[in-house]
């Protein structure tokens, strides 16, 4: 673990010649804090498997800045996704520059020869995850543990072998900006459970996007809704605010009063994004709020039980078990590793 932390900590200092800050620990993860002088925010990094970073930006400059996101010595993969604000892509030497605007996904393979560039606006938050693969070293981990998805991975690895960069630009995903939200509650904690539900939502992260390049550029098949992205975006704002407020009754009735939308836009919403009607969804959020407050906190299950809004333990003894596999009660005390769907 503290290798990867220091490994953590040397990605940082290398992208500080590009945003000038301070790298240190914060609550336990490395983090690049923005210099004064040139904006505010901080890039947070954790290192996954072999050969595999998440790199998260929360940062609000002062003057338009370029990244390079390469090295001129290692071959690279980046899966992008801007959850606010806006940048823009290109490869050095090449003229052509690509917009990634909020709420779009992005794949990049870079080589020596095409190295990759992000050009950020001044005056403008952004809030991008960027998840970088070397390309040789995951490939040797993919070949040593393989599962569905690392063939997945290695298949998709290897058709860009032998070009000189590659960019492609992904729709609108809504369902990567509400995992990337939900990685908050678990980044600055210090239990390794955390830690592991951390790395285990950036790997599904990774797994959206591949599934969404392959349906985008492989398949040519876009997943239908009617809904405009501003609709979509209300959704998404419902979608923190039931989030945030776990503990209140939330009707579909409250819930079109509050966005303006019909009933009928709703659950289309909510199917689109999260592939759950409201009701499930409302749940699925007391429950993971529940598992974290029972893993992280002194509270007994009746106050988990009321501090969600429900009123009946029996209830939520039965739909807990239903998700984790075992009663809420045996999982306080820890027989029970927190599992992830």
């Amino acid at each position: 673990m503290e290798t990867r932390k220091q490994r953590a900590l040397h990605e940082l200092k290398l992208l500080s010649t590009y945003l000038k800050g301070d790298v240190r620990y914060e609550r336990g993860i490395p983090v690049l804090r923005i210099d004064d002088s040139i904006g505010e925010g901080r890039v947070c990094c954790v290192c996954l498997d072999e050969g595999l970073v998440a790199l998260e930006f929360d940062i609000k400059l002062n003057k338009d800045l370029t990244i390079c996101l390469d090295r001129e010595d290692q071959d690279l993969m980046y899966f992008l996704y801007c959850l606010q604000g806006s940048s823009f892509h290109k490869f050095r030497k090449e003229t052509i520059i690509t917009p990634l605007q909020e709420l779009q996904s992005a794949v990049v393979s870079s080589d020596i020869n095409m190295l990759s560039e992000l050009l950020i606006r001044k005056d403008e938050r952004l809030v991008l995850n960027a998840m970088r693969i070397f390309k040789h070293r995951y490939r040797e981990n993919l070949d040593l543990d393989k599962n569905e998805r690392d063939t997945h991975m290695k298949s998709l690895m290897d058709s860009f072998d032998g070009a000189k960069g590659y960019f492609h630009l992904g729709k609108l995903n809504l369902e990567i900006a509400e995992l990337i939200k939900t990685l908050e509650d678990a980044k600055f904690a210090n239990t390794v459970s955390s830690s592991m539900y951390f790395a285990g939502i950036c790997q599904i992260i990774l797994a959206k996007q591949i599934e969404q390049f392959k349906r985008e550029r492989i398949q040519g098949e876009l997943p239908p809704t009617s809904l405009l992205k501003r609709e979509l975006q209300e959704i998404s704002e419902l979608c923190d605010f039931v989030r945030n407020y776990p503990e209140l009754q939330h009707s579909i009735s409250s819930l079109c009063s509050k966005s303006g939308l019909s009933a009928s836009k709703l659950q289309q919403g909510f199917r689109f994004i999260h592939n759950m009607t409201i009701g499930e969804y409302v749940r699925d959020v007391r429950l993971r709020k529940a598992e974290l407050l029972i893993r992280t906190t002194d509270m007994n299950i009746s106050e988990v039980v009321y501090s969600i809004g429900l009123t009946s333990r029996s209830y939520f003894c039965k739909i807990f078990k239903n998700k984790y596999r075992c009663s809420p009660k045996k999982y306080k005390t820890g027989v029970f590793q927190p599992l992830l769907d």
